[in-house]
């Protein structure tokens, strides 16, 4: 099967950078960190340490359960549907049922409340416990391989609870995502606003604020790439993105010159990932997606998932870059 464009990949991407950001990471300050008072309270440590046990859930799911339980609908059932035994059988995410379910419960054992995420993350929480036994089981069942001992009946027997309580994993999932999202957004907004004007912490900060909402305007763009209104809003923050490069590229020029020590700044995937966003909007109003079928999750192939993936892989290139020191 091939594999899909994973937007959540390029969601907990972004959630790195935020976390960076709050926590501080290597010898350069973070942004958000110099940019802010100069003692943090014990809740707000707290808060931080919540925030950052939350993102660890997301970014630890190379798979997300919401793509597990699109593999196992349209690649595993199938093979369920005849009498003969299945030729194969995976459980994705296994593994990840009881620990991600555990590092929620550390999460939400901390008392001090993040009201975008922990009713989320709760749910999200009970939803893994309801799955964790029907995994473990069918889990034990494909490694063993107990479909050619059985032809398949005991995964048909369980395949139906094993699918229901899946799906609902897959969407408290979506839910969790989408409180990560709003939080992220919120702090990495803040960071950019807190940051001193025309400095390179403020455009550094602006390029991962306005790269995430670069990162949502593509989601929407993807999914309708015919839509004038999902193409203007690309360009806008694109454009920002764009802008704010430019600030920290002569920022980080002046720097390299007083200090006379070589530094890119990371311009090299800044760049890429412009360039390749700028070829996009040039595709798009080229009519080069015109017809093209829109709900890309369902999608085997076509050139707007191509693009899409292109695009996944640039934008996770440039917050890899910003997870480390630059210089």
């Amino acid at each position: 099967m091939e594999q899909k464009v994973n937007l959540r990949t390029m969601f907990a991407a972004t959630l790195v950078a935020a976390s960076v950001l709050l926590a501080g990471c290597g010898d350069k300050k973070p942004e958000a960190t110099a940019s802010a008072e100069p003692s943090q309270s014990a809740a707000e440590q707290l808060q931080i340490e919540k925030y950052n046990l939350y993102v660890e859930v997301a970014n630890s799911l190379t798979t997300s359960f919401s793509e597990a339980q699109e593999n196992y609908l349209t690649g595993q059932m199938p093979l369920l549907e005849g009498k003969e035994a299945p030729t194969s059988m995976r459980i994705e995410n296994d593994i990840w049922v009881d620990r991600s379910a555990k590092n929620l419960d550390t999460a939400l054992a901390i008392d001090t409340p993040i009201v975008e995420i922990d009713a989320a993350a709760k749910d999200f929480s009970a939803a893994l416990k309801t799955l964790s036994p029907l995994s473990h089981e069918l889990n034990n069942y494909a490694d063993s391989k107990g479909y050619l001992a059985d032809n398949g009946d005991k995964a048909r027997a369980l395949s139906k609870d094993y699918l229901a309580a899946l799906t609902l994993v897959a969407q408290k999932e979506q839910a969790f995502y989408k409180g990560l999202g709003d939080r992220d957004q919120a702090l990495t907004k803040e960071a950019f606003e807190k940051a001193p004007k025309d400095s390179a912490e403020y455009y550094r900060a602006g390029m991962i604020y306005y790269g995430k909402v670069n990162s949502s305007d593509a989601s929407e763009l993807f999914a309708t790439p015919n839509d004038a209104k999902a193409l203007e809003a690309f360009e806008k923050s694109l454009a920002q993105v764009a802008e704010t490069a430019d600030g920290w590229n002569k920022k980080i020029t002046e720097q390299s010159a007083k200090s006379g020590k070589s530094c890119s700044g990371g311009m090299l995937e800044i760049n890429d990932f412009i360039g390749q966003s700028r070829s996009l909007i040039k595709d798009v109003k080229d009519g080069k997606y015109q017809g093209e079928e829109t709900q890309m999750a369902r999608m085997t192939h076509s050139t707007i998932r191509d693009a899409a993936m292109r695009y996944n892989s640039k934008y996770s290139k440039v917050i890899d870059r910003f997870n480390y020191p630059l210089c």
